[in-house]
């Protein structure tokens, strides 16, 4: 056999080796993800407890923005105790073996504040600029899929994605700093009918804010840090639970507030879906709503 026979028929065996090593790298493997079903317990209040509508006193900041945002805006994912990945507006997550490749598939039927249903295309709309900002592509495959990549590998997206919200898909819509419940919400209706986060520095002067708490003003109020003693006994009567964040804030917490779990890690994370207040302390509603 002639030697540039040979020579053709190496290369032509090194090509086809080569092609299908890049398709084994491209393939998709599925990542394992915990059923989302405990991020939306919801709410048993009595009759009429549902109606409450509650005020709780912070400082300003980012953490107060990111809270009112995360009872608003969804991720596709949630972080586990455990460190893994568990199901939000995504279903399915894959990743290829080279790590610049991935499919996401989302909840079909995800009702939108707006009366519209979730679908890639509008993710793709809202995720694109900030994956291009990685050096990436986002693309609609179909109404339900996803598919990112990326120049060079990315073992990080799931943990990207925690900051990268839809807006208008939680179960609470936003108006500035005051939260209403969405009743179309997919999982089901939340607990309260609203909450308003006050920042007003009046607010957490030493004798505002302990006057507030003592009189059941507020569903929580987070420590201002510079309390009269007079003011702090009568904080230690009041109906509250004291709760230490990680950051070292404070939370006096109603005991009359049912089923709400702060994060102590990040309490910007806490999740207000599922929350309801004890009838014998709802605030008046003149209107009877």
């Amino acid at each position: 056999m002639k030697p540039s026979l040979v020579l053709a028929g190496a290369v032509l065996v090194a090509l086809l080796g080569l092609g299908g090593f890049m398709t084994w790298q491209d393939t998709l493997i599925p990542v394992p993800l915990a059923e989302g079903k405990g991020l939306f317990v919801p709410a048993s209040p009595e009759y009429g407890e549902e109606t409450a509508r509650l005020e709780a006193v912070m400082p300003a900041g980012p953490g107060v923005e990111a809270f009112l945002s995360h009872q608003s805006a969804l991720t596709l994912l949630e972080k586990t105790s455990a460190g893994g990945w568990t199901e939000q507006l995504a279903v399915g997550l894959q990743t290829s073996r080279h790590g610049r490749r991935w499919r996401v598939v989302l909840r079909p039927g995800w009702r939108m504040q707006d009366g519209s249903t979730l679908e890639a295309a509008q993710v793709q709309k809202v995720l694109g600029p900030e994956v291009a900002r990685l050096g990436g592509e986002l693309r609609a495959i179909d109404a339900t899929n996803l598919e990112f990549r990326f120049k060079t590998r990315r073992d990080d997206l799931p943990t990207l994605s925690l900051a990268w919200r839809i807006p208008g898909s939680g179960p609470f819509v936003r108006r500035g700093n005051t939260l209403s419940r969405f009743e179309a919400f997919t999982p089901g209706k939340t607990g309260i009918a609203e909450l308003t986060v006050v920042t007003d520095p009046a607010a957490l002067e030493s004798h505002a804010w302990a006057q507030g708490l003592a009189s059941g003003r507020w569903a929580w109020a987070v420590f201002p840090g510079q309390i009269a003693p007079e003011d702090m006994a009568k904080v230690r009567l009041a109906p509250y639970d004291e709760i230490r964040m990680k950051d070292g804030s404070v939370w006096f917490l109603s005991r009359r507030l049912r089923r709400l779990r702060p994060d102590r890690e990040d309490w910007t994370r806490t999740r207000l879906f599922g929350a309801w207040k004890g009838a014998m302390d709802l605030p008046f509603d003149p209107l009877g709503l």
